[in-house]
């Protein structure tokens, strides 16, 4: 959980600045507000760019990174050579054999977004949620509902899992 300290950080330094001093978005999350409505879109701001902001960076400078080792490939430059458009040495021979590895960064991060860093976000911001819930049950040491909560994130790291290996045929 080594990228939930700086979120935790992040998302602190978002709430006192954008939330306490300039009062552009809520402090505090109401859900009693409608669901499809600019107020819980307004709520919803920092949340979502606390969640994402470490996510897409890490992508895309590890994409980056593993597409700039293909650009200089020996079969990257004999299919330029036989006259193939950018396009193609783009999609068919970079973007295809760095895929792999991405795949498995973005299955791993995107687990951690749900496990994690929602929890921390949950917490931070007053969301209820699973976070939230597990939180609460680890403050009250109730051992049941803090088994069940992990449970749901052990659930749902199978399941991403499993995509993974998907993916990779795919």
């Amino acid at each position: 959980f080594g990228f939930a300290i700086p979120n935790f950080w992040f998302a602190i330094i978002l709430l006192l600045v954008f939330g306490v001093q300039l009062g552009w978005f809520p402090v505090v999350f109401d859900p009693d507000v409608p669901f499809f409505s600019l107020q819980m879109a307004r709520q919803l701001v920092l949340p979502v760019v606390v969640l994402t902001t470490g996510t897409i960076a890490g992508l895309m400078r590890y994409s980056r990174a593993r597409t700039l080792e293909f650009v200089q490939a020996d079969f990257v430059k004999t299919a330029r050579a036989k006259g193939a458009s950018e396009r193609r040495i783009l999609t068919h021979h970079i973007l295809r054999p760095a895929s792999p590895p991405l795949v498995t960064i973005l299955i791993s991060d995107l687990l951690g977004i749900f496990i994690a860093a929602s929890y921390l976000v949950e917490v931070v911001f007053g969301i209820p949620g699973l976070g939230q819930l597990s939180f609460r049950a680890i403050v009250a040491q109730d051992t049941a509902l803090v088994l069940g909560t992990v449970l749901i994130g052990a659930f749902i790291a199978i399941v991403g899992n499993l995509f993974q290996d998907l993916a990779y045929t795919v």
